[in-house]
């Protein structure tokens, strides 16, 4: 990290923080994303309860916890971020888009005759993709077993080049998954007729230079690979940046938020009214709502004062607080 970054990282520290559920973030957050934190992360309501569906994948209340601070990532919230980025991807109007694929394209790739059955079986190229002449860049992510860290291939189709985005770059040498190899040879088989007929004799997947991206952002602890990744698939150009500086808490809500209340949730309407009746049963009678309540910031607290107004009426349990 350069003296620059470093600094800025250090101010950013020291700014005030908001707090959001179990979240210590430099923003203030909305009366209403407030209730949807406290639904999912201050409840002792039902772990498997699915609280986001998105096209082919789910998340339960027990998987999204995962993105609470300090706290290893659940691989399935990375293939749910996939799916919302590949609804939002193809609701563009025109030009180039990019696909992202679920996590366990990488997983499966051990035996390339086993992943391709398993990516026809599961319509990937169709879930996930589509003709490739379209495709800008390509997101696939990668679970290491053995350093139990995410990091991400970026394939640009036109470079001809696969990028490692490694937030843990050193730890990796200057080996390579050898699960790279295999994906590259199941994409040529799964595009062989789009190959054929769009591109010059000799192109292919398996033919794609591999590259380390040098101004990756890296991690200074052991459980933000998974969000590194997802911020790297949604962000990438300010990933890159030479300011960048990475806040942990912050960058997690942003998740949360994204998958609760993005409109790729099909769960988010009735989400939304589950988080508003929780508010309203719980808010008198809850105690770590209370102490929650005490602990907020002013500016939060003046936003939860407003809510009690506007309910008051129904709850007046709302007027002990």
């Amino acid at each position: 990290m350069s003296s620059s970054r470093k600094q800025q990282g250090n101010s950013e520290h020291q700014m005030p923080r908001h707090q959001a559920g179990p979240f210590k973030v430099i923003k203030s957050t909305s009366p209403e994303d407030l209730k949807l934190i406290n639904y999912i992360f201050y409840s002792s309501l039902d772990e498997s309860e699915i609280v986001v569906h998105c096209n082919h994948n789910y998340l339960t209340r027990s998987q999204l916890r995962t993105l609470r601070p300090q706290t290893c990532l659940d691989d399935n919230v990375i293939s749910v971020m996939s799916d919302a980025l590949t609804l939002a991807e193809r609701r563009k109007k025109k030009g180039y888009i990019n696909w992202y694929l679920p996590i366990f394209f990488s997983e499966c790739a051990y035996d390339t005759s086993e992943c391709i059955s398993f990516a026809k079986k599961h319509m990937f190229r169709e879930n996930y993709m589509s003709a490739l002449f379209s495709c800008e860049k390509m997101y696939v992510p990668v679970f290491d077993k053995e350093r139990r860290h995410f990091y991400l291939f970026v394939l640009h189709m036109k470079k001809q080049v696969v990028e490692i985005w490694d937030s843990l770059a050193k730890s990796s040498g200057s080996s390579v998954d050898k699960r790279l190899p295999n994906m590259l040879a199941i994409l040529d088989i799964l595009f062989e007729d789009d190959i054929q007929q769009n591109y010059p004799d000799g192109w292919s997947f398996a033919s794609f230079s591999v590259d380390r991206s040098p101004n990756v952002p890296q991690q200074t602890n052991g459980y933000d690979c998974g969000v590194y990744v997802i911020k790297f698939m949604l962000a990438p150009e300010e990933a890159t940046k030479p300011d960048f500086v990475f806040d942990s808490d912050t960058e997690r809500l942003d998740v949360v938020l994204r998958l609760l209340d993005g409109n790729v949730n099909s769960c988010r309407n009735e989400l939304a009214a589950k988080a508003e009746a929780y508010f309203l049963r719980s808010s008198g009678t809850n105690d770590s709502l209370r102490i929650y309540v005490q602990n907020m910031d002013e500016e939060t607290a003046n936003k939860y004062s407003l809510l009690k107004g506007i309910n008051a009426d129904v709850n007046p349990a709302l007027n002990q607080m």
